[in-house]
């Protein structure tokens, strides 16, 4: 099966740069309308960003 590329990491449905749904519903705009973002704080987010 071909997976679609996504590259939004605040997404609970991408994993290593795709997505790992079976199907995904795009809106008039092209963009995942299935899309569950994660909630990090300002915090924790800058911590994260600073480990690399």
């Amino acid at each position: 099966m071909t997976r679609l590329t996504c590259e939004n990491e605040f997404c609970i449905y991408q994993k290593k740069g795709n997505c790992i749904l079976d199907k995904v519903h795009l809106d008039i705009q092209g963009n995942c309308a299935d899309c569950i973002y994660i909630n990090l704080e300002e915090s924790m987010l800058n911590a994260l960003k600073n480990r690399g």
